[in-house]
């Protein structure tokens, strides 16, 4: 790779906003004032990358690579808001003992529910897309 550069931003998300409707409170202190120690925060992320190869390939491989790369940044933010649903669904069911997850995929490839492993889930959609190709493939012969 010639570059690989990126970078986070994470901003507060004050949920509970419309309770400090005559103000609008820009940091942290605000709001917890605003809201007497009861408002919710979340989180809003930007990730900002930038990927150049070190050779640039021929226009047919070049749409190829940016696909390929493309659906495995896809994945990545799938992954974590799929574990960040798991983390959250452990933390409010702690008192039950009982095991969550939702699984959030854009573009609606099933995923099991029972498997909590991150590797485990990229084989499965490994697995699914070539099956998916191989068995169009077929139905078109």
């Amino acid at each position: 790779m010639k570059k690989f550069e990126g970078c986070w931003k994470i901003e507060p998300l004050f949920v509970d906003k419309e309770a400090c409707l005559p103000l609008d409170p820009n940091t942290l202190e605000e709001y917890d004032s605003c809201t007497a120690g009861r408002g919710r925060v979340g989180s809003a992320i930007t990730l900002d990358q930038l990927i150049e190869p070190a050779i640039l390939p021929p226009q047919p491989i070049a749409w190829y690579v940016r696909g390929i790369t493309a659906k495995t940044t896809e994945m990545l933010v799938n992954d974590l808001i799929a574990e960040t649903a798991r983390l959250r669904g452990v933390a409010s069911n702690v008192d039950n003992k009982h095991y969550t997850e939702e699984n959030c995929d854009i573009s609606s490839d099933l995923l099991t529910e029972q498997s909590s492993d991150i590797k485990e889930r990229w084989r499965q959609r490994r697995s699914g897309r070539h099956g998916n190709s191989l068995r169009s493939a077929r139905q078109e012969v």
